[in-house]
C-alpha cells in the first residue's frame, strides 16, 4: 500500500513554529501571577493572622503563656540555651516584624522563606516558631494578644 508522504517542514517553518511557542510561554508568564512554589495560600510560610495582627511581639508571648503554654515554654527553654547576643537578635527581628504593614510582612515572609543565609536564622533556628508557628497556634494567639500589655518586656522570661 502507497501511503504519501508528508512533506517536510522547511526551516522556516519550524523556527517560525519555535518562535510562536517562546512567544506564548512569555506571554503566559507575564499574564500569570507568581506565586510561591510550596504553597500558594496567605498562611505560608507565616500564617495569615500574625501579618495582619496589630499585636505586639510582647502580646503575642503573653497571649501564648496563657493559651499554648507548651509552645511558649519550649521556645523559651530553647531561647535560653542561645547566648544574650542572639536573644537580643530575636527580640529586634520580632520587634521589627510587628513594627511592619501587613504589606511588607508579606513581604519579609516570602524572603524569609527563600534566604537561607539569614545571620538569624543561623544562629537560631526557631528564633521566630512562637510566632510563626502553625495556623492553631497563630489563631489561639491573636485571638487573645489584644488582651495584654503591648510593652511588657517581662514575658521575655518565660
Amino acid at each position: 500500500m502507497y501511503r504519501p508522504r508528508r512533506p517536510r517542514a522547511t526551516r522556516k517553518r519550524r523556527a517560525f513554529r519555535a518562535g510562536i511557542a517562546v512567544l506564548a510561554g512569555a506571554l503566559a508568564a507575564a499574564v500569570i501571577p507568581a506565586t510561591a512554589a510550596a504553597d500558594s495560600t496567605d498562611d505560608y510560610p507565616i500564617p495569615h493572622r500574625m501579618i495582619v495582627t496589630t499585636c505586639t511581639a510582647e502580646q503575642i508571648l503573653a497571649a501564648a503563656q496563657d493559651y499554648v503554654p507548651v509552645y511558649c515554654e519550649r521556645y523559651i527553654i530553647d531561647k535560653h540555651n542561645k547566648s544574650p547576643e542572639v536573644q537580643q537578635a530575636a527580640y529586634d527581628n520580632a520587634h521589627y516584624f510587628y513594627s511592619l504593614s501587613p504589606a511588607d510582612r508579606r513581604a519579609y515572609s516570602e524572603e524569609m522563606v527563600t534566604q537561607f543565609a539569614d545571620p538569624m536564622t543561623a544562629s537560631w533556628p526557631n528564633w521566630a516558631k512562637i510566632f510563626f508557628n502553625n495556623k492553631g497556634v497563630a489563631a489561639k494567639e491573636t485571638d487573645h494578644c489584644a488582651d495584654y500589655s503591648p510593652d511588657d518586656m517581662s514575658v521575655w522570661d518565660g
